[in-house]
């Protein structure tokens, strides 16, 4: 994929954390420092094992985190505008209009007693006057289904959540989200459980509407797949904080961590012939994590200073960094 030349930053974050505190007051670093920033018109892939915090990060940047859950500290600046600190109001005007969330588990987000007709116009008429019951929501809401492939936009407007199958609910999901044409789209896991057919049209799908509207996108996954396929940059989510960032050729040809090298060695697909390998350890609790590099316990190049100093992020020139101690020592990835 060919990274877009366009470097207007549109979303910057800035040493965010978001932290949940359980009824005995253990705190967990959910998100412990994440800092990145995506450019208009490309698509930010956030990679991460399960439970790393990616969902987490996904309301954090429209500031919709729930209680036990708290954002302590940090910057999410949009056009200019931190929206951590923005008044509710102002934020309720970008959320589905400016901003959209795309969520996991699309059948279950939807109002079982409502149809797609109301479901997917929420969006539209949140930011207007127009009423569910008028003409021309239901012309515009067909209209989108249409955008999204739909076959039969007319009767899937008139279905409920349980007469639609798992990728017909996905598509109604991203209709819902396009409908006000938004400068930003968030996708958290958007082809997790659903079969691969259908997964190879969504994906299909996003790809379309990306270069037709130029949609600037943070797209969630774990499948080192889809972010090949659909990002322009990489974000490796590990222990509260990113990791490795760069653009799309240079983490999946040239990854410098060696967390992000050990997702690729672990992965039948990417491995060199022969040296496959999972990662040792388990991931670190977040209510305690390990001293200086929080992933030196699993880290074969791990020495002294890793164990006891937090590592600096190096800045390797081309939005390429990486947070470790010893890059210079590690040997290069290779997929041969």
């Amino acid at each position: 994929m060919t990274v877009k030349t366009n470097k207007e930053v549109l979303l910057e974050v800035q040493n965010l954390k978001t932290y949940y505190t359980n009824k005995y007051k253990v705190v967990f670093k959910i998100l412990d420092g994440v800092s990145f920033k995506i450019y208009r018109g490309t698509t930010l892939g956030i990679l991460g094992p399960s439970g790393s915090g990616k969902s987490v990060l996904a309301r954090s940047i429209l500031n919709l985190v729930e209680r036990p859950g708290k954002i302590v500290e940090g910057e999410v600046i949009y056009k200019g505008k931190d929206l951590l600190k923005a008044p509710e109001e102002v934020l309720n005007d970008l959320r589905g209009k400016e901003i959209s969330l795309i969520l996991q588990n699309a059948p279950g987000s939807f109002d079982p007693t409502r149809d797609m007709t109301f479901a997917t116009s929420q969006p539209f008429r949140a930011h207007t006057k127009e009423k569910y019951a008028n003409p021309e929501v239901k012309m515009l809401v067909v209209s989108q289904l249409q955008v999204v492939a739909i076959s039969e936009p007319v009767k899937t407007s008139e279905k409920f959540s349980h007469q639609l199958s798992g990728g017909e609910s996905q598509r109604v999901k991203i209709a819902s989200a396009l409908i006000n044409n938004p400068t930003l789209v968030i996708a958290d896991e958007p082809v997790a459980n659903i079969d691969a057919t259908v997964a190879r049209q969504i994906l299909d799908l996003f790809q379309i509407m990306k270069e037709k509207y130029q949609l600037t996108m943070i797209l969630i996954a774990h499948n080192l797949g889809v972010l090949a396929e659909l990002s322009d940059y990489v974000a490796i989510l590990y222990a509260g904080k990113i990791i490795e960032h760069g653009d799309v050729e240079t983490i999946f040809y040239h990854p410098k961590h060696p967390f992000t090298q050990g997702l690729f060695y672990a992965s039948p697909s990417m491995a060199p012939r022969g040296r496959l390998k999972p990662i040792p350890g388990d991931e670190p609790d977040p209510t305690n994590y390990p001293s200086g590099c929080r992933f030196h316990p699993r880290c074969e190049y791990a020495i002294e200073k890793c164990r006891r100093e937090e590592p600096p992020l190096v800045d390797l020139g081309n939005d390429h960094t990486v947070l470790c101690w010893r890059i210079e020592e590690i040997p290069e990835f290779t997929s041969e």
